[in-house]
């Protein structure tokens, strides 16, 4: 098993985990796996390791990483090196490529369970959606490689990543509140805004759940919370959308006061 949704490692059946020690071969690993359904130019790996300043040799440094990578997976996977330099690890004219027929990958099992839940939603399943969606972010065990160095091409890898999570996270909420699971979700969307002080959909969705359950007095404090966030820290009022949830939010609960009087 390959995981990068989390810590780097690969195990099998004869290693606990075959990944690299040294720093420049994770980082050149984690590369690789970003990108296993394309061969990583060499101009990237020089980026990622070496940033403005390679040294002369940068390439053969490479190849040297290349190959240690190769030796330790022919040893650890218990494979002969030709098989991994022919059909794991292959160079390419461009660069390299990690191929993953047969190793079960985290990244790969996500991205394939979000594209499923994707279809259902379009498809209007939602019970579907939401089953596939909640196993993809179970795929999640914390943040993306706290092990490996990250260069400006592996921190644009995860920023994508967490933004596909983050996209795939919202579509899965919203078809739990189309099925009215308004109380089931409010626990959760409460840590999420806790989390992440300036997301607004977190926070709009709390209001909502929140609205609907009766709780209008909470659902108007989770504005005023998300408000004082974005003004102290980006200079922003909340967008219209939800500035229009909180309006909607205080005329029910001034239609409320009135038919109690």
């Amino acid at each position: 098993m390959i995981t990068i949704l989390g810590n780097l490692s690969m195990t099998g059946r004869q290693c606990d985990d075959a990944a690299p020690s040294a720093p420049k071969e994770r980082k050149v690993l984690a590369l690789l796996l970003f990108n296993y359904a394309r061969a990583v130019p060499v101009h990237l790996f020089v980026d990622e390791l070496w940033a403005s300043d390679p040294p002369k040799r940068a390439r053969t440094a490479l190849q040297t990483y290349v190959l240690n990578l190769r030796t330790r997976l022919a040893r650890d996977l218990g494979m002969p090196a030709s098989r991994v330099r022919d059909e794991i690890l292959v160079t390419r004219s461009e660069g390299y490529q990690f191929q993953l027929e047969g190793h079960p990958f985290d990244l790969h099992e996500f991205l394939r369970l979000v594209d499923i839940g994707d279809k259902a939603i379009v498809n209007g399943d939602d019970v579907k959606a939401i089953e596939v969606l909640r196993k993809a972010e179970g795929l999640w065990t914390g943040p993306i490689l706290p092990d490996v160095e990250h260069g400006l091409p592996l921190q644009s890898e995860i920023a994508r990543l967490e933004q596909r999570r983050t996209v795939a996270q919202e579509l899965r909420i919203e078809s739990e509140l189309r099925l009215g699971r308004h109380r089931e979700l409010v626990s959760e969307l409460s840590m999420l805004a806790l989390r992440h002080p300036c997301h607004e959909r977190y926070h709009e969705y709390l209001m909502f759940c929140l609205n609907r359950l009766g709780h209008r007095v909470q659902a108007l404090e989770v504005f005023r919370s998300l408000r004082h966030s974005l003004v102290d820290e980006l200079g922003l009022e909340p967008s219209v959308r939800i500035q229009n949830l909180q309006q909607e939010i205080l005329e029910s609960r001034v239609a409320s006061c009135v038919s109690l009087s």
